[in-house]
């Protein structure tokens, strides 16, 4: 009997040694993949912004103000219909507060480009927005299977549709969707990309995501963090 709980024991032991090696793993690989917000590279910057939906839930704008934070990238909208339920209330918190402002769309590679754009630009109708609307390009949360001509595509009749009603556009995506989707189709827009690390040389970026672990006071929980590429005067230019 003494012998059989041994083995127990030991087996228990193994089990939580198991357990903590792999809580370890992970954070480590969640360091190396979302990187540190505070290092060096991040302090060059001037302009910082976050990037929200309704899934930050109410966020104190004027809190967020308080932080330094100098723009923010709303979501809009997603495929044919879908609306950011928080993003009318967003919107109108970041008005208030000063905020420069910015929108995105979630695209769908299910759903074709124009009904897309359309959908965005019925949902920013009549907001003062000073960034260019912004395409969420990126395989998570999208179909598995897809033809990348036919993504590529209802891209192009999407931003075709919003440049014909006078709206400015950019593309956000990670460095997989940049390489599968934006590089050699869309390189004249702007590019906001994702990366947790700093973007690679010869890669022109003008708003760069580098964590979605970001702790910001007047955001409950992560949000994600952006910078600008330039300095306040670049900002001036390229927001008009």
């Amino acid at each position: 009997m003494a012998k059989k709980n041994r083995r127990k024991l030991i087996l228990a032991f193994a089990i939580v040694l198991l357990l903590v090696a792999i809580a370890a793993i992970f954070l480590l690989l969640r360091y190396r993949q979302y990187g540190d917000s505070g290092n060096g590279e991040i302090d060059d910057y001037e302009l910082y912004g976050v990037d929200l939906s309704s899934h930050n839930g109410d966020v104190d704008f004027k809190r967020l103000k308080e932080a330094d934070i100098d723009f923010v990238i709303l979501k809009a909208s997603e495929g044919s219909g879908f609306r950011d339920t928080l993003f009318e209330t967003n919107y109108s918190k970041a008005r208030t507060d000063s905020f420069y402002i910015g929108a995105y769309h979630f695209f769908r590679f299910d759903v074709d480009g124009v009904s897309q754009a359309n959908n965005f630009m019925s949902a920013v109708a009549g907001k003062e927005l000073d960034l260019p609307l912004a395409i969420d390009v990126e395989e998570n949360g999208n179909p598995y299977v897809f033809v990348k001509s036919k993504v590529v595509r209802q891209l192009q009749d999407m931003v075709d549709e919003l440049i014909a009603n006078e709206y400015d556009v950019m593309f956000y995506t990670n460095k997989a969707g940049y390489d599968k989707f934006i590089k050699g189709n869309f390189d004249d827009y702007p590019l906001w990309i994702c990366s947790f690390t700093l973007p690679e040389d010869g890669l022109e970026w003008t708003i760069w995501q580098y964590s979605h672990w970001g702790n910001i006071d007047g955001v409950e929980g992560d949000v994600d963090l952006n910078l600008f590429y330039g300095n306040s005067s670049q900002w001036q230019l390229w927001i008009k």
